[in-house]
């Protein structure tokens, strides 16, 4: 590997800092600057065609107390540390590293590395010739926003493509999606396209003004031609396709994953039905779409037939043994679960876009233990255990970050969660054997994590 590093160390205020300068196969580079730096595990910031294939770049982050074990990779690689400070060892040598370090290290030499602060330990890493790291079920897509359309008063439909000569995962109706937006924000949006579609995925977005910010930031911000970074996609929202009938019930934007089960059940040529309530008529998305799937619709407009429609006269006078699936409000949630119940129906399924509780932000402290990783850490009062792992650099794959989306599901080995999530059944529940650890904490004094 052909590397010329010229590194700048501070010296005195009087003193200009003189440009990083790289030279990998006698190609100049300055490294990326304004990096937002998750900490979690290696990622990747520039791919191997960028560079010619000559030279692969990638960040990781070390938790305090982290480290790597001693390994060996058949590429030359240097480590360029950008913050924190800590320890590499290659061969015999431990060498002492802080921010402006840089340590090459040649194809097949053992080393590792260990953070000895308090903060994490950042750094680039450039492999010659480049690695390509296998990509994993759950790593991230590529899209790009194809088009932006006026559905309804304060919803848009936002239809993503994938990158050039590429496709889509299938997904299963009733699934969703992690939208990285721009400014940050992670936001789970339900696919209301054909489960057919593999050039293409539609969400759609209520404006929602005393949300946290994600719907405002796609309706005033977000551009056609915007690339972004989404989840593939994930279903806690399953269609049994098999029923002798369906109940589709939507309040609001509640109909997008509903929407994308009549397309299916309809293509299936299966029995179904849809219950769409809206506020008003104006309101209510996707009208012609749902029009021109033919099923039997019972629309429910509150300037038009009252404030809310009746639930119970509704689910008494269908088929007992038909499948119940509904996506809306808390309020219009709450209402059915609660008459489904005093029916006794049995095939009841449901989707919340709200959190019912809040985080479990700990008022006593407890220790949670990494299995996996050897490591125990301290959830503090006021601290949540997402944030307490992230703080860490655990690598946790999350989303919603309010038990909404199960992007952050993880094993329990031993202790007694405090569940808040709403995506959990209630056998996993039950169980204490998984938990979300966005929004869910401890009952006790210790967690113990398949982490």
């Amino acid at each position: 590997m052909n590397v010329a590093a010229r590194v700048c160390q501070p010296s005195d205020a009087s003193t200009a800092e003189t440009p990083v300068t790289w030279h990998v196969d006698e190609v100049p580079w300055i490294p990326l600057t304004g990096l937002f730096i998750d900490k979690s595990g290696y990622k990747t910031v520039a791919d191997a065609a960028y560079t010619g294939n000559a030279y692969s770049i990638e960040l990781t982050s070390v938790g305090p107390g982290g480290y790597s074990p001693t390994h060996v990779e058949p590429h030359a690689h240097l480590f360029y540390v950008l913050s924190g400070h800590g320890e590499v060892t290659v061969g015999d040598e431990v060498k002492a590293v802080t921010a402006g370090w840089v340590s090459p290290i040649s194809a097949g030499m053992p080393h590792s590395f260990r953070n000895l602060g308090d903060s994490a330990l950042e750094m680039l890493v450039v492999y010659h010739p480049p690695r390509m790291r296998k990509q994993s079920e759950s790593a991230p897509l590529r899209a790009v926003v194809h088009s932006l359309r006026y559905e309804a008063q304060r919803v848009v439909s936002v239809e993503l493509r994938p990158q050039s000569g590429s496709m889509f995962p299938a997904f299963d109706a009733g699934a969703h999606v992690d939208v990285h937006l721009p400014d940050g924000m992670i936001r789970s949006y339900s696919l209301c396209n054909s489960a057919d579609d593999r050039d293409r995925y539609v969400i759609g977005v209520l404006n929602v003004e005393t949300g946290r910010g994600g719907s405002r930031y796609v309706h005033e911000q977000l551009r056609v031609g915007t690339q972004l970074q989404i989840s593939r996609p994930c279903n806690n929202f399953p269609l049994h396709r098999e029923a002798v009938h369906s109940v589709l019930i939507a309040g609001g934007i509640g109909i997008t994953p509903i929407l994308s089960m009549a397309r299916r059940l309809c293509a299936l040529g299966r029995s179904v039905e849809l219950l769409y309530c809206a506020r008003s008529r104006r309101e209510a998305a996707f009208i012609d779409e749902i029009e021109a799937l033919g099923l039997q619709v019972t629309w429910h407009f509150n300037d038009e037939h009252g404030e809310r429609a009746d639930l119970v006269q509704f689910l008494a006078t269908r088929r007992r043994d038909a499948h119940f699936y509904a996506c809306g409000p808390t309020p219009m949630l709450d209402d059915f679960e609660r008459h489904c119940n005093a029916l006794g129906l049995a095939n009841v399924h449901l989707e919340r876009f709200v959190a019912r509780k809040a985080p479990a932000e700990t008022h006593k402290p407890y220790r949670v233990e990494l299995r996996r990783s050897g490591r125990s850490l301290d959830v503090v009062p006021g601290n949540t255990l997402l944030r307490t792992l992230l703080d860490a650099g655990v690598e946790v794959p999350h989303g919603c970050t309010q038990g909404l989306c199960g992007a952050c599901k993880t094993r329990v080995l031993a202790g007694e969660p405090d569940h808040r999530d709403t995506v959990l059944s209630a056998d996993e529940r039950a169980s204490n054997a998984v938990m979300t650890v966005c929004v869910s904490g401890c009952k006790g004094e210790s967690l113990v994590l398949d982490l």
